[in-house]
C-alpha cells in the first residue's frame, strides 16, 4: 500500500492568555480607550499577545465599547483564532458595527472554522458598495468553494474578484491555487510573484510560494521561503508552522521541535500547538504520545479537519480501531470524498472485519475511470476477507494494471485466484511476487500464501516440512523470517534473515528484509549503508536499487527514487521490473508517451518476454492504441501457448473494439488451456451480454457454479442475467443460492428487489431483509434500501422508523436526513424543518435537499423564504417536473400568479405523466387567466 497521507495543515482555533494579576498591575488605572490605544501600539510592533490583554482589559471595563470589540476580533483574525474572532465580531454587530464593515472580517473567521457552507450562506457579494469590499467577498467565497472542491466555481469568483480590485492579495493567492490545480505551475507561480509587489501580506505570500515550491518537490526553496516568510514576521504562526511540517517530512524532527519551541511560546495551549506535537510524535513512531497530543488539540477544537484525520491514523497504529474508525467518518463529514481519508477508513473497517461496510466506504475507487490501485486493492482484501475470492481477483487485476510492479497487489492477486480455486495462476502470481524462480516446491508457495493473509503459524508449520524434507536454502530461512516479522517477534526474524545470508552470502532478499527491520526500528541509515554495502559487492545488483529507490520514495523523496530506478534500467538492458516502476510512474504522470518508450525498450531487450510483453500491451491500452494493444497480446499468446492469461488480455483489448467474435474466440481458447479459469468465464459472460445472447451467458454462469461449487460467482451473474431479461422468478432462486454461498449485502438486496418484483414469497424476502437488519444494524446501505421499499409499499411508519435507525449510526447523513424530511413533510409532523435544515447545512448545493427544504418552509407557511431555495433548486435541475410544481406553488402563494400560470402551463405541456399533475391542474385552475 501506498504511505499514510502526510499531516494536513493546521487552522489555528484557541489562544489562552493570562489576566494580570489583581493587584500589581500598573496598567489598572487606565481607562477602556486608554487600553485600546496600547492594544493598537502591540499590534504594530507585532506583538499579538499583548494586544489581546489589552483589548479584554478595555472590554471588561466597557463591555459596551464597540471599538474594542472590532478590535479585538481583528487581532484574533490576524492570529488565526476563527471562533474568537466570529464570537467577539457578533458582539460588535450588536453594539452598532455596521454590516458592511464585519462582512468580509466574518467571512474570514468562518474561513479559519472551515465553515465554508456558512461562508456561502452568510457572507453575499453587494455589487453596489465598494469595488474593494466586492473584491474580498467573491475572493472569501472562492475559497470556500474551493474548500469544498468545487475548483471551477471557485476559479471563476477569484478571477471576478481580481477584476473588480486588483488589490487584495488573497485573490492572487486564490488564482495561484487555480493555476497550479490546472497544471500550469508557471502561472501560478507569476501571480504569487504579482502579490509580492503589493504592500501588505507579504509575509502570507511568500508562504504560498513556500507551498508551491514544495508542491514541486523542491525543497529547499520551500524552505527558504518559509523562512523569509519568518524573517519578514517572526511570529508568523502559519509560516513557523510550515516550517515544523517540512522538517518533519525531511525527518528532523530535532529542528522541527525548535519552530514548535516558540509557537508554544506564542500559542502554548493551541490546537495548532497540540496537532503539530502529535505530527512531530507520529513520525517518530510514538503513537502513544501523538494520539494523546491530537486529543489535547480535540478538546481545543473538536472538528479541526487535520486533527481528526491524525486522531483517526495514531488510533489505528494504536490498534484502536474503533476509535479510529469514529475519526476517519468525522473527518470525512468535514472533507467528504478525500481519496486517503476513504482508504484509511476502509484499512480500519477490514482490520475490524467490518468487510461489507469497506466496499461501501470503498465504491468511489470502482467506478469507471477512476485510477487508484490502492483503493482497488483495498477493495480486494475486503473482498477476499469476505469469502469472495473471485470478485477479489477482478479487483486486484485491475490494480496490478495500474500498478504492475507492486508485489503486495501480485501477492494478493495469487492468493484470490488460490481461493477461488486457480492453483495454476495462483501460483504463477505468487512465484513473481515472492521472487521465487520457476519450479519453486508447493509447500513454498502455500508458505507465501499464508504469509499473505498474515496466517504466521500456517506459514511456519508449512517451512517446517520442506525443512524436514532436507530444504535449509536462504529462501526457506528467509520466509521464515518474515513470518516471524508477522508475528512482531524481531529477533526470531533478525535471526532467521541471518540464517539466510549465512547460507547464501548473496541472497538479496534476507539483506533487503534487514534492511527493513532497520527502518521499523528507526535505523534508516543503518537500513541505507546494508544496501549500499549490497550495491559495492556488485555494481549492477538491480535488486538493491530497486530497494533503494522505493526507500527514497518512502521518504518523498520523488526524484531519487526516479534517480534509482535509471541507474536500475542502465544496470542491466534487459532488467522488466525497474521498467515497470518507471512506466507506472509516468503513467499515473499522465506522460504516456514516456512510458511508451520505456515498454518498447523492455520489449526490444526481451522480444519474447511475457512480462515485458504484457508491460507494452498494457501501456499501449492505457493509451487507448487499441490496435497496437492487440497485437502486442497477440504475441504474448504465442509466447506463453499453455497459459490462458495472455488469450484473456488479448480477448479483453478486442471486446473493448468490438471484435466480439475474434475475442469469444480467444475465451474459448483460454477455458480449453484451463478449464474452469474464472477470468476468462466471467470475460464470456460479458461478451455473450454485448452480443445479445443471453442463453450463452447463462451457460458459462453455469459452467461456474460446477467448476467453483464453494463460490456465490456463479449464483449471482446467473441471477443477475435473468433479472436483465426480464426473467424475474427465475433469477429468486439464483440469488438464493448465491446467498447461501456466502453473497453480501448487495446481492440481498437484488434478491428481495427480484422477489417483490415476482409476486411470489414477498413475506419470506421481508424476513430475510429484517434479519440481516437486524444482524447487522450498521448496514445504512441495506436499511436505505429497506426504508425506500417501506414507502413504496405504504408502510410509512416502519419507513421512518427504519430512517431514525440508520441516523443513530450516521448522524449526517445527508440523504437520509432528506428523505427523513420528506416523509414527515407528508406525515405533517414539524419535525421535518429541523432534519431539512440540518441536511441543507450538510450539502447546501444538492438541488434535491433545496427543493426538500424549500417545500417545507412553503408547507408550514414561509413561502417566500422556501421559494429562495426552490429557486436555486431548479437553477441546477430546470427539467424536474416535481420541482417546477414545487415551484409554482410558492409563486402562487408569494402572490406571483402569473409567474406559477405560465410555470404551470410550460410544465403541464411537457410533461405528460407526473405524481402532482393533478394537483398541477387544479392550482392552474384556480389562478386567474392572462390578460
Amino acid at each position: 500500500m501506498t504511505r499514510h497521507p502526510a499531516p494536513l495543515i493546521a487552522s489555528l482555533l484557541v489562544l489562552a492568555f493570562c489576566a494580570p494579576l489583581a493587584g500589581c498591575d500598573p496598567t489598572a488605572g487606565l481607562s477602556a480607550q486608554e487600553h485600546v490605544q496600547r492594544a493598537k501600539d502591540f499590534e504594530d510592533k507585532g506583538d499579538l499577545k499583548g494586544s489581546v490583554i489589552e483589548l479584554k482589559n478595555a472590554i471588561q471595563k466597557n463591555p459596551d465599547s464597540a471599538e474594542a470589540r472590532l478590535l479585538l476580533g481583528q487581532v484574533y483574525l490576524k492570529a488565526g483564532f476563527g471562533a474568537e474572532a466570529e464570537k467577539e465580531l457578533r458582539q460588535a454587530e450588536r453594539l452598532g458595527v455596521g454590516r458592511a464593515t464585519l462582512e468580509p472580517l466574518l467571512g474570514e473567521a468562518l474561513l479559519l472554522m472551515g465553515e465554508y457552507a456558512r461562508v456561502l450562506d452568510e457572507i453575499q457579494p453587494d455589487t453596489q458598495g465598494p469595488k474593494e469590499r466586492l473584491s474580498r467577498i467573491l475572493q472569501l467565497r472562492g475559497e470556500a468553494l474551493l474548500n469544498q472542491r468545487k475548483l471551477e466555481e471557485a476559479c471563476n469568483l477569484f478571477q471576478q474578484s481580481y477584476d473588480a480590485s486588483p488589490g487584495n492579495p488573497p485573490t492572487y493567492w486564490g488564482l495561484s491555487r487555480c493555476a497550479l490545480a490546472t497544471g500550469d505551475a508557471a502561472k501560478a507561480r507569476d501571480w504569487l510573484e504579482r502579490a509580492l509587489k503589493l504592500e501588505h501580506k507579504r509575509a502570507r505570500t511568500w508562504i504560498h510560494l513556500g507551498n508551491l515550491e514544495l508542491a514541486g518537490k523542491d525543497t529547499a526553496k520551500a524552505l527558504a521561503a518559509y523562512s523569509k516568510a519568518v524573517k519578514i514576521e517572526p511570529n508568523n504562526l502559519d509560516a513557523l508552522q510550515s516550517l515544523v511540517a517540512i522538517h518533519v517530512k525531511a525527518g528532523d524532527t530535532q529542528r522541527a521541535r525548535e519552530y514548535l519551541a516558540v509557537i508554544r511560546k506564542l500559542a502554548p495551549k493551541s490546537t495548532r500547538a497540540h496537532y503539530l506535537e502529535a505530527s512531530i510524535a507520529y513520525s517518530e513512531k510514538k503513537f502513544a504520545e501523538a494520539n494523546a497530543a491530537i486529543q489535547e488539540a480535540l478538546k481545543v477544537s473538536p472538528d479541526h479537519v487535520p486533527s481528526l484525520m491524525l486522531a483517526g491514523m495514531s488510533a489505528h497504529a494504536l490498534g484502536s480501531y474503533q476509535e479510529a474508525e469514529t475519526y476517519f467518518k468525522r473527518f470525512l463529514l468535514r472533507v467528504p470524498g478525500h481519496a486517503e481519508g476513504l482508504k484509511m477508513l476502509a484499512t480500519t473497517q477490514i482490520k475490524s472485519k467490518q468487510f461489507d461496510k469497506a466496499l461501501v466506504t470503498l465504491a468511489p475507487f470502482l467506478a469507471p475511470g477512476v485510477r487508484d490501485a490502492q483503493g482497488l486493492a483495498l477493495a480486494g482484501e475486503a473482498q477476499m476477507a469476505n469469502g469472495n475470492p473471485s470478485q477479489a481477483a477482478a479487483l486486484f487485476e485491475r490494480a496490478l494494471a495500474l500498478e504492475p510492479g507492486n508485489v503486495t497487489i501480485r501477492t494478493q492477486l495469487g492468493l484470490s485466484q488460490l481461493a477461488a480455486g486457480n492453483t495454476q495462476d495462483a501460483i504463477d502470481e505468487l512465484t513473481d511476487a515472492s521472487q521465487h524462480s520457476s519450479g519453486s516446491q508447493a509447500d513454498t508457495l502455500l508458505a507465501v500464501a499464508y504469509l499473505s493473509r498474515k496466517d504466521y503459524d500456517r506459514a511456519l508449520a508449512a517451512l517446517a516440512t520442506l525443512q524436514k524434507k532436507g530444504d535449509a536454502s536462504a529462501k526457506i530461512h528467509h520466509l521464515a523470517g518474515q513470518a516471524y516479522l508477522g508475528k512482531n517477534d524481531k529477533l526470531a526474524a533478525r535471526r532467521n534473515f541471518e540464517q539466510a545470508l549465512a547460507a547464501d552470502a548473496a541472497f538479496f532478499p534476507a539483506v533487503a528484509s534487514l534492511a527493513q527491520l532497520d527502518v521499523a526500528e528507526n535505523k534508516a541509515d543503518a537500513a541505507r549503508m546494508r544496501l549500499e554495502r549490497a550495491l559495492a559487492q556488485d555494481k549492477n545488483r538491480v535488486a538493491a536499487m530497486l530497494a533503494l529507490s522505493r526507500m527514497a520514495a518512502r521518504n518523498g523523496q520523488e526524484q531519487a527514487s526516479i534517480d534509482w530506478l535509471e541507474k536500475a534500467a542502465r544496470a542491466d538492458g534487459k532488467a522488466i521490473q525497474p521498467r515497470i516502476e518507471l512506466v507506472r510512474h509516468y503513467l499515473a504522470r499522465n506522460e504516456g508517451q514516456k512510458a511508451l518508450a520505456l515498454a518498447n525498450e523492455a520489449v526490444r531487450a526481451n522480444p519474447d518476454h511475457p512480462a515485458a510483453l504484457n508491460l507494452l500491451g498494457t501501456v499501449q491500452l492505457a493509451l487507448d492504441d487499441k490496435a497496437s494493444s492487440a497485437s502486442t497480446f497477440s504475441r504474448l499468446t504465442r509466447e506463453t501457448r499453455q497459459s490462458p492469461e495472455g488469450f484473456v488480455r488479448l480477448a479483453q483489448v478486442q471486446l473493448a473494439d468490438g471484435k466480439l467474435d475474434e475475442a469469444r474466440r480467444n475465451l474459448l481458447h483460454a477455458l480449453e488451456l484451463a478449464p474452469g479459469h474464472l477470468k476468462s468465464q466471467e470475460a464470456l459472460i460479458k461478451l455473450e451480454l454485448a452480443a445479445k445472447r443471453p442463453e450463452a451467458a447463462l451457460l458459462v454462469a453455469r459452467d461456474i457454479q460446477k467448476g467453483h461449487p464453494d463460490s456465490a460467482v456463479g449464483f449471482v451473474r446467473e441471477g443477475d442475467i435473468l433479472l436483465a431479461e426480464k426473467r424475474i422468478a427465475q433469477a429468486v432462486p439464483a440469488y438464493v443460492r448465491a446467498l447461501e454461498h456466502g453473497a453480501g449485502p448487495a446481492v440481498l438486496v437484488q434478491f428481495h428487489r427480484a422477489t417483490v418484483l415476482s409476486g411470489q414469497n414477498r413475506a419470506a424476502a421481508d424476513r430475510r431483509l429484517e434479519d440481516w437488519i437486524r444482524q447487522h444494524p450498521k448496514d445504512s446501505g441495506v436499511a436505505a434500501y429497506a426504508a425506500g421499499y417501506y414507502l413504496v409499499t405504504g408502510q410509512s411508519a416502519r419507513a421512518a422508523e427504519t430512517y431514525r435507525q440508520i441516523l443513530k449510526h450516521e448522524p449526517r447523513n445527508v440523504m437520509i436526513l432528506n428523505n427523513l424530511a420528506s416523509l414527515y413533510l407528508q406525515q405533517r409532523d414539524p419535525r421535518a424543518l429541523e432534519l431539512a435544515t440540518q441536511a441543507n447545512r450538510l450539502a447546501p448545493t444538492n438541488p434535491a435537499v433545496q427543493d426538500t427544504l424549500g417545500w417545507v418552509l412553503v408547507e408550514q407557511g414561509q413561502a417566500r423564504r422556501g421559494l429562495g431555495y426552490l429557486r436555486k433548486a431548479m437553477a441546477q435541475t430546470p427539467k424536474n417536473a416535481s420541482l417546477r410544481y414545487h415551484h409554482a406553488v410558492a409563486l402562487a402563494r408569494t402572490g406571483d400568479r402569473p409567474g406559477a400560470r405560465k410555470l404551470l402551463e410550460q410544465l403541464l405541456a411537457e410533461t405528460p405523466r407526473f405524481e402532482e399533475r393533478a394537483a398541477a391542474e387544479t392550482l392552474l385552475k384556480s389562478l386567474p387567466a392572462a390578460s
